[in-house]
């Protein structure tokens, strides 16, 4: 669910189509969805977030959180990113000020939620999987930020809608997840809402893949 070694050397910061997407999908959504222009002060933004930096001490221009914190949608202490490679948590974890974590996003979430001070407004599961291995992960996330007392979040999804020669559509998210019992009860039990727009983009680089994103919102309903 989170980025691998094989990503190493990917600058997502300096794709343009990957600075639109999070504009669109991410900061403009949550800005016109809420009438505001960042999270609440006491609020935390979680991502999986992939490389952020390739320099020790010195954030990639345009990363996620250079963005996030330019839009001033965030202040640094609240981005709270989470990588699997030891080498890329190694490089983002030297930039002071932010919260880093070297693991599985869904477990660092509900690790540090029994231990600490624990308050979503955005959650981005930023993940690299189709829908059909995607919607089981995303469903527990889901599930898990249902059982919280946090109220307003927002929660995105992003899923791979097309590699090599698979394809996939909106549909089959939403089929998937139907079908996930942790889903079901998210959504009656946590108030969750749907978004009304479904995000197609390319992939970064030169790369092939479509990306898609559906976002939920928590306490709406």
């Amino acid at each position: 669910m989170n980025s691998t070694p094989s990503q190493l050397n990917m600058h997502y910061g300096a794709c343009p189509k990957k600075l639109e997407a999070r504009h669109q999908t991410i900061i403009k959504t949550y800005q016109e969805h809420y009438n505001t222009k960042s999270i609440p002060n006491d609020s935390q933004y979680w991502s999986i977030c992939g490389r952020c930096s390739y320099e020790m001490n010195k954030l990639e221009i345009n990363c996620e959180p250079d963005q996030l914190i330019k839009a001033e949608l965030i202040q640094p202490n609240q981005f709270f990113g989470v990588e699997i490679c030891p080498e890329i948590y190694g490089f983002n974890s030297s930039n002071k000020g932010m919260n880093w974590f070297l693991g599985d996003f869904y477990e660092q979430m509900v690790e540090y939620s029994n231990d600490n001070y624990f308050n979503p407004a955005i959650v981005n599961a930023d993940m690299l999987l189709m829908p059909k291995f995607g919607v089981e992960y995303f469903s527990r996330i889901m599930h898990f930020l249902t059982s919280i007392d946090s109220q307003n979040i927002m929660l995105i999804g992003n899923f791979i809608m097309k590699s090599r020669h698979q394809v996939a559509k909106q549909e089959d998210i939403l089929r998937g997840l139907e079908k996930e019992a942790m889903f079901q009860d998210s959504m009656s039990e946590g108030k969750w809402s749907i978004h009304n727009q479904f995000y197609m983009y390319n992939g970064t680089g030169k790369t092939r893949t479509k990306m898609g994103t559906m976002i939920f919102f928590k306490g709406d309903s």
